[in-house]
């Protein structure tokens, strides 16, 4: 398989996890946020209403979950069973990073961060391996930069998919 098509199997998970959460929020229709309505130092919320325990669960066992099943379909993708969670749980936690900037700076819950917005949770993913594991062998910065181009170039199309939906109350 070629190198790019390898690392985007690997980080498949992640693009999973971080995709769930607006589906099934939408589905469950039920919020509770993450952060329990609680303020920084700053006065502003620390995440808002947009990171909730139910997308939380669901991105995350639903990422999982994949990952397992990439797991079975191509064998050696990953080194370790827990690197998926690690993949997953680093998805999650860029996203939420993400979230704790775009508050510190003003921006409201839904306000656009061009970058932040869409490489935040690709970002949380490596650096939660690299941080863990190590970043895979051959996964170099190259293949690394062709996944955060791809990244961003998907991020926007899929959130212009949603939006036409009706998943989204908002295109970007």
């Amino acid at each position: 398989m070629d190198g790019f098509l390898w690392a985007l199997a690997y980080v498949w998970p992640a693009y999973v996890t971080n995709a769930t959460p607006v589906v099934a929020v939408k589905l469950l229709k039920r919020r509770h946020p993450i952060d329990m309505h609680a303020t920084f130092i700053d006065g502003r919320r620390l995440l808002g209403d947009g990171k909730t325990i139910e997308g939380f669960i669901s991105g995350l066992g639903f990422g999982t979950l994949i990952g397992f099943v990439m797991m079975l379909l191509i064998p050696g993708l990953f080194r370790w069973p827990l690197e998926i969670l690690l993949i997953t749980l680093g998805a999650m936690l860029g996203d939420i990073a993400g979230a704790f900037i775009k508050r510190r700076l003003g921006i409201p819950h839904g306000g656009p961060a061009p970058i932040l917005d869409q490489l935040g949770f690709l970002a949380g993913s490596l650096a939660v391996v690299a941080a863990t594991l190590g970043l895979p062998k051959w996964l170099d910065i190259v293949t690394i930069a062709q996944l955060a181009l791809f990244t961003l170039i998907m991020h926007v199309a899929t959130n212009i998919f949603a939006y036409l939906l009706k998943i989204k109350d908002r295109w970007w």
